[in-house]
């Protein structure tokens, strides 16, 4: 009797802890994440300015400030660092978010443009834009469109910085009736006016 209770109870122990196998199918495995495709690059700065937007900046800049450029037109020396810093203030105040370098040294012996436009860490270079940049004076009028052709001459050169695919604008800002027929006389570049057309603004833009 005690010999066939303890079968029992070892019988009832042993159904206790057993375990089914499980059905086919049932099993699951830890749960692995699905495969996510790579997301197509997205810009993490910024938006670039184009070309037509950095000179629509610079349309607004000369309009506003006739008066302070024909001040400083006279100058000894010129006035082309001036409107440097002018047309860079002018774009960080109208897009804050803009990327504006003055002096970039974007050529291959280091020499340097007036403007590289758009931040090269963080946009592509066929987005980026080197300007070069010419300001008529009353003592370089006569040399004034020439150094308009010599920057042409020049962006069409080699560029470093992997920048061979960027936008190239060349500028002039003139007021001479001179100069404005020598300019009307050179394909490629188009000419605005402030409303008074006091000052001219020259420019030629192309890409590589």
């Amino acid at each position: 009797m005690g010999t066939a209770f303890d079968l029992l109870l070892l019988s009832l122990a042993a159904k206790a802890t057993r375990r089914e196998p499980f059905a086919p199918g049932a099993a699951r495995s830890p749960t692995q994440p699905p495969a996510v495709k790579p997301a197509p690059h997205r810009r993490t700065g910024p938006m670039p300015l184009s070309p037509r937007d950095f000179l629509a900046l610079v349309q607004g800049w000369a309009d506003a400030n006739v008066d302070r450029i024909r001040k400083v037109w006279p100058l000894q020396g010129g006035w082309e660092a001036w409107a440097q810093a002018e047309i860079a203030g002018a774009v960080n105040a109208a897009a804050p978010d803009a990327w504006i370098l003055r002096e970039a040294r974007v050529y291959p012996d280091n020499s340097r443009a007036d403007f590289l436009i758009n931040d090269p860490f963080q946009n592509p270079p066929t987005d980026e834009i080197v300007v070069e940049m010419k300001c008529e004076s009353l003592r370089n009028w006569g040399a004034f469109v020439d150094g308009l052709r010599y920057d042409v001459w020049k962006l069409n050169g080699a560029l470093g910085m992997d920048l061979a695919p960027a936008h190239k604008i060349a500028l002039g800002i003139f007021f001479s009736p001179e100069s404005q027929a020598e300019l009307a006389q050179l394909q490629g570049f188009t000419i605005t006016y402030t409303p008074n057309r006091e000052v001219g603004i020259a420019s030629m833009v192309w890409q590589a």
